[in-house]
């Protein structure tokens, strides 16, 4: 059973070869990718608990904040 950062993992490996986007970070919330960006960008453009996995597989989680405000901060959840 895949575990919940292979399950991110595999969404952004799914996307990226769907679309055919390089590079970036593909943005997920509640297991279903919302978008791409060619970077990281401030954590307050996303609400708290979405999920950015960039090309390497590295996930980085959006934290604090508010749905209305943004995320403060992103957290590396896995490197």
């Amino acid at each position: 059973m895949a575990t919940e950062i292979q399950v991110y993992q595999q969404l952004a490996q799914a996307y990226r070869k769907d679309s055919g986007r390089c590079g970036g970070v593909v943005l997920i919330w509640e297991n279903e990718v919302y978008g791409w960006r060619d970077v990281l960008r401030d954590a307050n453009t996303e609400r708290p608990g979405a999920i950015a996995v960039d090309d390497d597989g590295h996930l980085f989680e959006a934290t604090g904040g508010d749905d209305q405000n943004g995320a403060h901060h992103w957290v590396v959840v896995k490197q």
